[in-house]
């Protein structure tokens, strides 16, 4: 079958079952730091055999397979080199994606989804019982697997994050606060896109110790850091409460939650932007959808639909207003300071 001809249902469903092995071995690559040894020039199978410590064969093999999808090519001589797609297992590319694959976060991701049987039966989250605490708290409890986490979310905010910051012209509801902001990757993109504007970084102390995106763009003093917990309280008086990947964490009730403290910090001028995939409904392909089922393995969370959305804004006495989609997978679910609304269940 070429690649330009659409695959028959029992070509499609293999070709799924295929794609575990195909991840496993991209995730031994980027723990070999392969394409960081041949990021100057082509090597033999013995060199990288003896820098990696591996059984020759059984590297080649691998290497094999990978080339056969187009990561890393084999010459005429027998050396491995980069293609396009193996320059961005390299450590050190602007654009790297090695973060997604290594093995130690996709243990993880495997553990989980081990349990998702028997989360689908019972409505639990797979997570818990893999690994018999929640999401955050093991993470908390697991400094080395929350800095892999860090690693692999700073991979992801990178590519969304310059999408964000081009898609909404934020000096005209400044100043700005990022809640739960992380690194500050969001607020160094938004501050690129409109030098001077006035923002600051919400999030836990420990996080806030050292931000490192806004240090890497000399920001530390041109960004105010201010520590706290979303669930107890938000600063007040900013023009435009940012939350980016905050919301799809968790369920309604305590979405409902986070969104009430902001609006209660809120002034009737004052803008509100939920930063996640929206969903499309029926049947039709969305990227949010297999991360929905995602987020549901590892969290009480969800991906949601624009009238999900609005059904939450609604219950945490905000309006929402419009829904602007990016270049990148997520979109910006804009509301403003409205009424509470009492309803069962909230």
């Amino acid at each position: 079958m070429s690649a330009f001809e659409t695959p028959s249902p029992a070509e499609f469903l293999t070709g799924i079952a295929g794609k575990l092995l195909l991840a496993r071995a991209l995730g031994i690559a980027a723990d070999l730091g392969i394409a960081d040894l041949i990021a100057d020039e082509p090597l033999g199978m013995e060199q990288l055999a003896e820098a990696t410590g591996c059984d020759r064969d059984a590297l080649f093999r691998l290497l094999r397979m990978l080339g056969g999808h187009g990561v890393f090519a084999e010459d005429d001589a027998g050396r491995i080199g980069l293609t396009p797609r193996a320059e961005l297992l390299r450590a050190d590319h602007p654009d790297s994606l090695r973060e997604m694959f290594v093995l130690g976060w996709q243990d993880i991701h495997w553990n989980t989804y081990q349990a998702l049987p028997e989360a689908v039966l019972t409505g639990e989250t797979a997570f818990e019982i893999a690994h018999g605490q929640a999401f955050f708290d093991y993470l908390a409890a697991h400094p080395e697997v929350n800095a892999l986490f860090d690693r692999r979310m700073s991979t992801v905010s990178r590519i969304e994050n310059d999408a964000v910051a081009q898609a909404y012209s934020f000096a005209d509801h400044a100043p700005i606060i990022d809640i739960g902001g992380g690194q500050g990757g969001l607020l160094a993109a938004i501050v690129a896109q409109h030098p001077g504007i006035g923002a600051a970084l919400y999030d836990q102390p420990q996080v806030l110790t050292d931000p490192a995106r806004l240090r890497e763009a000399d920001l530390l003093n041109g960004v105010a850091r201010i520590a706290g917990d979303f669930f107890a309280d938000v600063p007040p008086g900013f023009g435009l409460y940012l939350l980016k990947r905050i919301i799809h964490d968790w369920d309604d009730e305590r979405a409902i939650a986070i969104l009430r403290r902001c609006r209660d910090s809120m002034s009737s001028a004052s803008r509100i932007i939920v930063i996640d995939a929206v969903m499309s409904s029926g049947n039709e392909p969305d990227p949010g959808k297999d991360l929905d089922l995602s987020i549901m393995a590892l969290t009480p969370g969800r991906e949601r639909t624009a009238d999900e959305f609005g059904a939450l804004f609604e219950a945490a006495g905000l309006r929402l207003l419009r829904v602007i989609p990016t270049s990148s997978r997520v979109s910006l679910v804009e509301g403003e300071r409205g009424e509470i609304a009492e309803k069962d269940g909230w």
